[in-house]
């Protein structure tokens, strides 16, 4: 059997890790933004927490195959979303920067690279102007 690329070990890995990330990330988001607790309550955080795994959900599959346009693709479709519930752009680009951030901390350096690609593509959609 043929080993496993640093991709396809950092797809495995964030499976393994999916909830512990979600986690991570959306406490980290509130920690950072506290008044999003008074904006949209304990509920808003179980629906962040929900969106998180699904944005983990996404950018495994797009990890694995090496395919960052693959989310770049659901980045965007993601942020349509969003606006359309009056959740700035911002808050999602934010999202993904702290999630680049604890898979750097929680993957070597290979894998984390991996993920990172993926990222900073739905990072880089997202900032440009007919995105926003």
């Amino acid at each position: 059997m043929a080993e496993l690329n640093a991709a396809q070990r950092a797809a495995a890995a964030l499976l393994e890790h999916k909830e512990a990330i979600a986690r991570s990330v959306t406490g980290l988001l509130y920690a950072e933004r506290p008044w999003l607790l008074d904006l949209y309550g304990e509920r808003g955080r179980e629906k962040c927490l929900q969106d998180m795994r699904y944005n983990l959900e996404h950018l495994i599959p797009a990890v694995e195959l090496q395919a960052p346009d693959m989310f770049s693709r659901y980045a965007t479709w993601c942020d349509q979303l969003l606006r359309a519930r009056n959740v700035q752009t911002a808050e999602l680009v934010r999202t993904m920067e702290i999630m680049r951030a604890d898979v750097a901390a929680r993957l070597p350096a290979d894998q984390a690279e991996a993920v990172a690609g993926c990222l900073d593509e739905g990072i880089r959609v997202l900032a440009e102007p007919e995105a926003a």
